[in-house]
């Protein structure tokens, strides 16, 4: 089982790639049959849908930054507090706050769910 040290790093590298808009990192550390559950898409299974989601998802900013202010950590999961700021590709700025909670197998991400404070992003066109 993966140690808390550990744990916590890998919470952090889901940030940091939608951050830098870098997945290769995050990819690396995924089970091939990670699932997301993303609140308005539902529930996205397989490493590969879930970065293709997650790099269109980022389409839709010009920019967005999360600030992770605390991690929860127990045995084989973890819960990030965030926040984030930005500006949707409309030009509209958009901020938003919520938790992440992981599941981790081994030494892998196996799930992801985000839970948020406002999904009006949903209805961005």
């Amino acid at each position: 089982m993966t140690n808390a040290v550990s744990i916590r790093q890998l919470t952090l590298t889901v940030f940091n790639a939608m951050n830098t808009r870098d997945f290769s990192d995050l990819e690396q550390n995924i089970t091939d049959d990670v699932s997301f559950d993303f609140p308005g898409a539902g529930r996205i299974d397989g490493s590969k849908r879930v970065i293709i989601f997650l790099k269109a998802l980022l389409r839709k900013y010009n920019r967005l930054t999360f600030q992770v202010s605390d991690i929860i950590e127990e045995k084989h999961k973890t819960c990030a507090v965030w926040t984030n700021d930005g500006e949707h590709i409309s030009g509209k700025p958009y901020s938003n706050s919520g938790i992440t909670l992981l599941y981790f197998t081994g030494d892998k991400i196996s799930f992801i769910s985000d839970y948020f404070k406002d999904t009006s992003f949903i209805e961005i066109a």
